[in-house]
């Protein structure tokens, strides 16, 4: 994640935190995604109200996302071993599903704004 933030808001679940940066290497935004809840699966659809998405090719049409969830389910696990992540490649149109105390990281080429220039 960049260092330029960006203001997000959501009318869904009080359990869900967000939390939009500029991409740290390349364009586009990188969205953090924590679900606080220990019981629901959060879904979010992503919305650009500044109207900037980019046209872009087929590579700038693919989002990728990063979905880290406790050993075993336990949130209070003091087990860290983070190994190399593929992205999962979805279509940018999909909503974005956060399991039950789980945090996802999304990387979007096409979805910016005017800062992202």
């Amino acid at each position: 994640m960049g260092r330029n933030v960006f203001s997000v808001s959501h009318e869904g679940s009080s359990f869900l935190r967000a939390y939009d940066h500029y991409s740290k290497k390349g364009h586009g935004i990188t969205l953090l995604l924590i679900n606080m809840s220990n019981s629901t699966t959060l879904r979010v659809s992503l919305v650009n109200d500044m109207h900037t998405d980019k046209e872009g090719g087929s590579s700038d049409a693919i989002r990728e996302e990063y979905h880290l969830t406790p050993k075993d389910g336990n949130i209070q696990s003091e087990v860290l071993d983070i190994r190399e992540m593929n992205p999962k490649l979805v279509d940018p149109s999909s909503t974005i599903k956060v399991k039950p105390d789980s945090i996802v990281f999304m990387h979007s080429k096409s979805f910016c704004a005017p800062a992202c220039s």
